[in-house]
This record gives C-alpha cells, sequence and structure tokens, in this order.
C-alpha cells in the first residue's frame, strides 16, 4: 500500500473512530467514513499489548496487505481504521480475508442507509 493510502494524521484517525461507521468482527473492529481524498485510504494501528515490536509490525503488515486486496473493490473512497483484536495474531490469512470483507461490506452498508 503507497503513501498515499495511508491515514497518517493522529487527527485523522481520531475523526474515523469517532464518526465512522463501527463495525465488530471476531478478528477486527473497523472504522470507516467517506474519504475527503479521491483514494481510500487505510490506518492499522496496533497497541503495544500485541507484544514486541516485531509481533506488532507482522499483524499490522497481514491486515494492511488484507485492507489493500479488499478496498480496491469498493466504490467510492473510503477512510478506514481497523483496530485488531486480540485473536488476529494467530488468525489464518483466509479467516482475516473474510473479516475484512465483511467487515468492509457493511461498513459500506451503514454509510449508505
Amino acid at each position: 500500500m503507497n503513501r498515499r493510502n495511508r491515514l497518517r494524521r493522529a487527527a485523522d484517525i481520531a475523526r474515523v473512530r469517532s464518526r465512522g461507521a463501527k463495525t465488530v468482527t471476531p478478528w477486527l473492529v473497523l472504522f470507516a467514513t467517506p474519504s475527503e481524498a479521491e483514494v481510500s485510504r487505510v490506518a492499522v494501528p496496533v497497541s503495544k499489548r500485541f507484544g514486541s515490536a516485531v509481533r506488532r509490525n507482522r499483524l499490522r503488515r497481514r491486515v494492511r496487505e488484507t485492507l489493500r486486496c479488499q478496498i480496491s473493490d469498493l466504490p467510492g473512497a473510503l477512510d478506514v481504521v481497523a483496530l485488531p483484536r486480540a485473536r488476529a495474531v494467530d488468525a489464518a490469512p483466509e479467516e482475516l480475508a473474510t473479516a475484512v470483507r465483511r467487515g468492509l461490506r457493511q461498513s459500506r452498508a451503514r454509510l449508505t442507509e
């Protein structure tokens, strides 16, 4: 995922978390709002409770890659914050992809209501 597709500012992440449509899956909590940019942007904050930096970065990369593959299929641009849950560390790639797909679909449906 290239730089323009990432939410980097703390203010943007806070905006999405406070105003976004929340979707809870067994592996992730997703927040989504319509994007102010012309492209979809993603943030994957992972707290230190997940363990060492190696473990946190591995989880962040897995979730970000799964989102990258799924978010391009959605119509329109979204800002998405994906908060991994503790179970996501041991999740199989297929399970993570299914959770992201379901979460994005539910978020999109909530935003269009």
